[in-house]
Formats: C-alpha cells, sequence, structure tokens
C-alpha cells in the first residue's frame, strides 16, 4: 500500500472502488478482513515490484509519459494482458501526500485533477490526453469530459482553463510530446 510518509495510517492517494472512496489504511484492510492482496489493484512504480516475465509480456513504461501518466498507460497494459496483479496489505511503502491535487467536485461525489504548478498540469494534462486514447480507456471519455467541464465551468467559473485542458489533451492526444513552452525571466 502506499501510505502518506507523514501519517502512515492514511493513503497516499485516495483509492476508489466503485463509489465509495478509500482514503485509510483501515478502509483497505476492513473491507478484505483475513486477506493479504486486493486483487486487481494496483499503484505501479510507487514500490510495485514486477517479475521479468510481466515486462515481457507488458512492456515497459512509456518514457515519453514520464512522470505523469506513465503508471496508468503501464497499468492498463496490465490489465490488458490478463496477468493477476494486486496491491499487498500487509507492506506499505511511504510516499509524501498527493491527494491534494484531486479537487471534489458534485459534493465530493467525483474529483477532478488539477495540480497546483503549472508545469504539472501541462504534463499531467497532456499525457492524459494520449492515455485516454487508447484502448481500454477511451470509454472514460465522457466522464472525463463532464467531470472537467463542470470543474472548469462551474466549480472554478474559469472558461480559460477549460480551453487550456482542451489544448493540451490535443496535444497529447496527437502524440506531440514536446517540452512545456517556457515562460520569459
Amino acid at each position: 500500500m502506499v501510505c502518506d510518509i507523514d501519517d502512515p495510517a492514511r493513503l497516499a492517494f485516495p483509492l476508489r472502488r466503485g463509489l465509495v472512496w478509500r482514503r485509510y489504511v483501515s478502509e483497505l484492510r476492513d473491507a478484505l478482513p483475513g486477506q493479504d492482496v486486493l486483487p486487481g489493484i494496483a499503484s505501479l512504480f510507487n514500490g510495485a515490484l514486477f517479475r521479468a516475465t510481466t515486462l515481457e509480456a507488458v512492456g515497459v513504461p512509456d518514457l515519453r509519459l514520464f512522470v505523469r501518466g506513465d503508471e496508468v498507460e503501464t497499468h492498463r497494459r496490465l490489465v490488458r494482458s490478463g496477468l493477476p496483479f494486486g496491491t499487498c496489505l500487509t507492506a506499505v511503502y511511504l510516499h509524501p501526500h498527493g491527494a491534494d491535487e484531486f479537487k471534489p467536485i458534485l459534493g465530493g461525489r467525483m474529483h477532478t485533477q488539477y495540480p497546483d504548478d503549472p508545469v504539472k498540469r501541462f504534463f499531467t494534462y497532456r499525457n492524459r490526453g494520449y492515455v485516454l486514447s487508447q484502448p481500454g480507456l477511451r470509454r472514460l471519455l465522457p466522464q472525463e469530459w463532464l467531470r472537467f467541464g463542470w470543474f472548469f465551468l462551474v466549480s472554478r467559473r474559469d472558461p480559460g482553463g477549460l480551453r487550456e485542458w482542451l489544448r493540451l489533451r490535443r496535444l497529447g492526444r496527437a502524440e506531440k510530446f514536446g517540452r512545456p513552452p517556457q515562460e520569459a525571466p
């Protein structure tokens, strides 16, 4: 499990199972009493262990997506491979709390990723554009449009933010993996 380095009883990244968000170690362990593995769930590249045969089957991470989205794209390939995987509920990897970029919408029933740092936003949204255009994830596009549309137009009242999100998505879909524009000194 990837736990908050400052509060190891809390997950570093909330985990959604169906409509229910799990934010604490106890919530994961209580959901599966007597089990050591949460099947089909993995926080790749945060303490994950892979067999060499797994990498032979799914390939190495796409370096163009480093550091934003590479784990999602690798997870997609892992799911499509049919190989079993999961999260060990008796092992902990400590990581800085990462949930601050996930902003609640619709009374907390859904969340939208909005990194405060513009460079992180650039890579996050560009890479999401690429990842969500891949087989196996395209079904999430309507939800993505609704969430980000709501976030930028209703929650933030920021049409410019929505335009920027759209622009960055398009870059990813077109596989334009250049660097973000540099600000003038």
